[in-house]
């Protein structure tokens, strides 16, 4: 049992970091490249947009961040990413 247990926080730890990294290629891409474009792009917005909406829908909800011309509920997502990184290894 306890193998399972050490299977299942190792796959949530490696989909955790998959999904981090695929934050930080959405965040700096647009900088490189032209976003209309680019599939990797794209790509990264399938794999984040499905963890930043629930985020997005509670800020928009508590009123926090709408008249802002930065989507901090990115910045949100991807500081509650890092503490789920963190704490994995304790639970």
């Amino acid at each position: 049992m306890e193998t399972v247990f050490f299977i299942l926080a190792k796959t949530v730890a490696v989909m955790l970091e998959l999904c981090y990294f695929a934050m930080l290629v959405r965040m700096l891409l647009p900088f490189f490249t032209d976003v209309e474009e680019s599939r990797i792009y794209a790509l990264t917005v399938c794999v984040t947009e499905p963890l930043i909406m629930p985020v997005r829908f509670i800020m928009y909800k508590l009123n926090i961040g709408q008249n802002s011309p930065v989507d901090w509920s990115f910045f949100v997502t991807s500081i509650l990413v890092v503490l789920l990184m963190n704490f994995l290894p304790i639970i």
